[in-house]
């Protein structure tokens, strides 16, 4: 066995753990069953999620919420690249920023910044400039390779996307899943967007899942099992964010009544 199957075998073992530690259906129900924020918070903590929340006070808010999510999402990004075989640590790496494409393709359209951008340590000097110098201050920052997508006919997933490739050596083996990886994505981004207004999320993110778990079993010893592993950590995420977000959002509302 070579050195970087060793070093796949390393990152597999905790990834593995990891996995097997996901929150389950009752974990989620009893969350979902909690209608007070502090109470809600206090569930999370009691599984394996709590780490995503330990920064949080008992009734933070929604800007607040987001920010330690957002935090606690890199922090994850950055240990699983850590474990991978040093040739693949920049391409894992560059998973951290996802979390910001849907904003960023919104301002990238002449959106306006939401409030939580203005605050965020990476975005908050970009969009605290005027729009036309917003590209500039873009290619200042780690994710410099986005200014691409704010180009006339350009899209930031794109952008994204390509410069994923791009971090990736040459490893033809390695190339075939996590392309496979990379459509059934945008599949499932296609998919949600899609759905009407009124629409619930729950089925085509269940299938999501489904499929990303498999694949995930179907490839060890690879990096597309870390990417497959942190795209089900991003549904959990997603899932844990909007939760939090309508009780703090509803518990804001009441206190303003």
């Amino acid at each position: 066995m070579s050195h970087a199957d060793l070093s796949f075998a390393f990152a597999q073992a905790r990834l593995q753990a990891r996995f097997g530690a996901r929150p389950t259906a009752s974990d989620w129900n009893h969350i979902e069953a909690t209608a007070d924020l502090a109470a809600t918070l206090q569930v999370v903590r009691n599984t394996t999620l709590a780490r995503w929340t330990a920064r949080l006070g008992a009734r933070p808010g929604v800007h607040d919420i987001e920010l330690r999510l957002r935090d606690e999402w890199a922090l994850s990004v950055d240990e699983v690249a850590g474990w991978q075989p040093v040739q693949w640590r920049a391409a894992i790496g560059w998973l951290r920023w996802i979390v910001y494409l849907p904003a960023l393709q919104k301002l990238a359209r002449g959106g306006r910044a939401p409030d939580w951008m203005r605050a965020d340590p990476v975005l908050g000097p970009v969009v605290a400039r005027e729009p036309r110098e917003r590209v500039a201050a873009l290619r200042r920052t780690p994710i410099a390779a986005l200014a691409a997508g704010f180009e006339p006919d350009a899209d930031v997933t794109s952008a994204w996307t390509r410069h994923w490739r791009e971090l990736w050596p040459i490893d033809g083996a390695a190339e075939a899943p996590l392309d496979t990886l990379l459509r059934e994505s945008a599949q499932h981004a296609q998919r949600l967007a899609s759905l009407p207004s009124e629409a619930r999320s729950t089925d085509a993110t269940q299938t999501f899942v489904r499929r990303t778990r498999l694949f995930f079993r179907r490839n060890p010893l690879s990096p597309a099992a870390a990417a497959a592993y942190l795209g089900l950590l991003a549904v959990d995420l997603q899932r844990l964010r909007g939760l939090l977000a309508v009780r703090a959002v509803r518990e804001q509302a009441v206190a303003a009544s």
